[in-house]
């Protein structure tokens, strides 16, 4: 049976050496954190990933989601957990604590969420909807509303959902058929009718109530985005003093079963078959989309991480197995009359796999907790021009996150099977769940196509480009900067090359869409987000790179080793830190020459100008 690992050593790095999250504490919001209680609160996560979360893992998906009279009931000991999880204030932990959360920042937040979605991701869709829900009652919701629902799903006692997908209304969510009518003699409330498919963790037996927020037409609007509203519909009907009642008429009418996440409850829900569902509108009348999105981006961050966190447990795994298992000789040592057997982790190929694992997801967590860290500063800042600086570099981080940390974190996991050979195929080992589990992350909140038209139809071209404009400026803060002519010289130059192709590639979209041409950049708007996401990450990579040299010569010179002595190996192998700051400035290495050189293969291919697969009659 596997065992839970996670690179804590770079989750610290990325939170402390690199993004200084300890400086939130200055911002009147944080004054009463420090680094020691961001330590203990990561320690804490990890525990509780470990002893909690993942004893139930590989069981659960193997018992699954069975339905039961009409409710789902999730494997065993998820019940458990999350009583423990509630318990131990994880729904709250990035909540201001004048709201009654933990007041963490959300970096940190980000970061407990990689461990816990490592540990047991099936798990996770409950209080990871919860907390998004959460966040919807805090920011829109009466004081009636805040006062029946906030608590008690903060503590646990009650769970949230997000209601958009229907049978005939998936990406195009203004197409849903789903109706609210008013109630006479109860503004406010409506009746619903309708039904919502593939509603993660939409029904379940481990919380006493689950707090729907649906989407829904009012009688009578438009029928578009403006006729779209959003409403708190209660699994149970409650009281103003939150004591259950009875059935609102939402009814689990099936369940999926999966590729993955066996685990997680994926729903059919009827709302008001019998005419008695009973919604409150949350917001104002046809802003439903608008106060969803809220929730919807939060929800596409979090897919981002669930690439991260398996793919960080799949090279976790990995690295251990190739240490252990002992298969042939070096290649060096082939021809030798009995050469030496050694563990594959010797053997070129192998290390080729580890690496690109490595650096897909030190470069996709170190993405992930950027973002997070540009929404703290966001939040934080009394600078109006800086508010707008890190919340540009969120929109556009945004869809990048979900799709380049899905799709690579997939391809990482594959590569872990691949590095267990036969043994990665068959469930004993782990890597083949992670497989499993991680393939959603690239298809729902918005498919990965969705979130490439997102960000070369939206993101990119409002505003005149301001806000691709403001991140690329960031990045020349390194290209042009001093550490250009350092020891680094050469993979910043690549950088720079990597950041002409994708502006140039931008403006070629922009011309060829001013033609009235606009299939061409959709047809490549997937290439052009992988592209931003290289480029991103490998600016983040050599950044950090640029950190732990200095740490790692510190290192060097406080232990007297000289970098070329003949024993540097044996150092590397003694020093756990050295060690990890030495393989932080490989993995920059490696990314910037062997995965950042897809940018201008990718580029080739947008300004070749090939129309081949558009033209096609399939």
């Amino acid at each position: 049976m596997a065992e839970f690992y996670a690179d804590m050593r770079d989750i610290r790095f990325n939170l402390f050496d690199f993004l200084n999250v300890g400086a939130l504490t200055q911002a009147e919001r944080f004054k009463d954190l420090d680094v020691e209680v961001m330590n203990d609160v990561l320690d804490m996560a990890y525990t509780q990933a470990a002893e909690v979360l993942f004893p139930v893992n590989a069981s659960g998906d193997q018992e699954g989601v069975k339905l039961v009279d009409g409710t789902p009931r999730l494997p065993k000991g998820f019940k458990e957990a999350y009583k423990i999880f509630s318990e131990s204030g994880w729904n709250g932990l990035s909540i201001p604590a004048e709201e009654g959360g933990q007041g963490f920042p959300r970096t940190l937040h980000i970061a407990a969420q990689e461990l816990f979605t490592a540990a047991n991701v099936n798990f996770m869709f409950t209080p990871g909807l919860t907390h998004g829900a959460l966040g919807l009652v805090m920011e829109y919701g009466t004081a009636d509303q805040k006062a029946l629902y906030f608590e008690r799903m903060l503590n646990g006692e009650w769970s949230g959902t997000m209601c958009l997908t229907e049978p005939a209304a998936g990406t195009a969510v203004p197409d849903l058929k789903s109706t609210a009518s008013p109630i006479e003699g109860k503004p406010g409330f409506y009746k619903i009718k309708g039904q919502k498919i593939f509603i993660s963790s939409g029904d379940q037996d481990i919380t006493d109530n689950i707090v729907h927020m649906v989407l829904a037409r009012v009688d009578g609007d438009p029928e578009d985005h403006r006729g779209v509203s959003l409403f708190i519909v209660p699994k149970m009907k409650v009281d103003a003093r939150g004591k259950i009642l009875g059935r609102n008429d939402v009814t689990c009418v099936g369940i999926e079963h999966k590729l993955g996440i066996h685990g997680s409850a994926t729903c059919s829900l009827a709302f008001g078959d019998d005419g008695d569902c009973e919604g409150w509108l949350l917001g104002g009348q046809g802003e439903g989309l608008r106060i969803m999105f809220r929730m919807m981006n939060e929800a596409r961050i979090a897919v981002g991480l669930q690439g991260v966190a398996q793919s960080g447990l799949a090279y976790e795994w990995s690295v251990r197995y190739a240490k252990e298992r002992i298969q042939g000789s070096r290649l060096a040592d082939s021809r030798k009359a009995n050469p030496e057997r050694v563990a594959i982790i010797e053997h070129p190929d192998v290390k080729r796999m580890l690496m690109h694992m490595r650096a897909i997801t030190q470069g996709g967590r170190a993405m992930m907790l950027y973002g997070a860290y540009c929404m703290d500063q966001a939040e934080t800042t009394s600078d109006e021009k800086e508010e707008k600086r890190y919340m540009h570099q969120v929109e556009i981080l945004t869809p990048i996150i979900k799709a380049w940390c899905s799709d690579e974190g997939f391809k990482a996991c594959e590569l872990g099977v691949q590095v267990h050979g036969g043994y990665g195929y068959i469930r004993e080992y782990g890597v083949e769940q992670l497989l499993r589990d991680v393939k959603i992350a690239s298809i729902y909140e918005g498919t990965n196509g969705v979130q490439a038209m997102d960000l070369l139809g939206r993101k990119i071209s409002r505003g005149g480009g301001v806000m691709m404009m403001t991140m690329l400026n960031e990045v020349n803060k390194l290209t042009n900067g001093p550490a250009k002519d350092g020891p680094f010289k050469a993979e910043i130059e690549a950088l720079g090359k990597a950041r002409d192709t994708l502006a140039a590639t931008a403006m070629g979209f922009g011309q060829t869409m001013m033609k009235g041409d606009v299939d061409y950049p959709a047809f490549h708007a997937a290439s052009f987000l992988q592209m931003f996401g290289d480029t991103i990450v490998a600016w983040l990579l050599i950044r950090q790179a640029l950190i732990a040299a200095k740490l790692y010569d510190k290192r060097l010179q406080s232990k007297q080793v000289d970098p070329v002595d003949e024993h540097i190996g044996q150092f590397l192998v003694d020093d756990d830190e050295a060690r990890y700051l030495h393989g932080k400035i490989a993995t920059a290495r490696y990314f910037v020459h062997n995965i950042l050189p897809r940018v201008k293969a990718r580029g080739a291919g947008i300004k070749s100008g090939d129309r081949s697969a558009l033209d096609m009659v399939f």
